[in-house]
């Protein structure tokens, strides 16, 4: 996927979108918040991914309450989740 942003890659935006979601990005030198909420605002492609995301954990937040997943079953989770996107993005 790409928009017409030059400076932000749309597979980067979108590979850090769960730690912009939970605002637990580090500051390794990637993109920072600013850089990606500028990006969602002028992306429509990556706008509608999060905004799908931001939707299913509303929606998972409702229905499961003040339950949260274990740290070690969601470091679980979303490594499987990266290891699809991988899968998908080779196809």
């Amino acid at each position: 996927m790409s928009c017409d942003d030059d400076d932000v890659d749309c597979a980067e935006v979108l590979d850090r979108v769960y730690a912009f979601l939970d605002r637990e990005m580090d500051s390794d030198g990637t993109l920072t918040y600013e850089e990606i909420e500028a990006h969602l605002h002028d992306c429509g492609g990556c706008l509608s991914k999060y905004d799908l995301e931001r939707a299913i954990r509303a929606l998972v937040a409702r229905s499961c309450g003040c339950d949260h997943a274990p740290d070690e079953l969601r470091m679980k989770v979303l490594t499987r989740i990266r290891e699809a996107r991988v899968q998908a993005s080779d196809w």
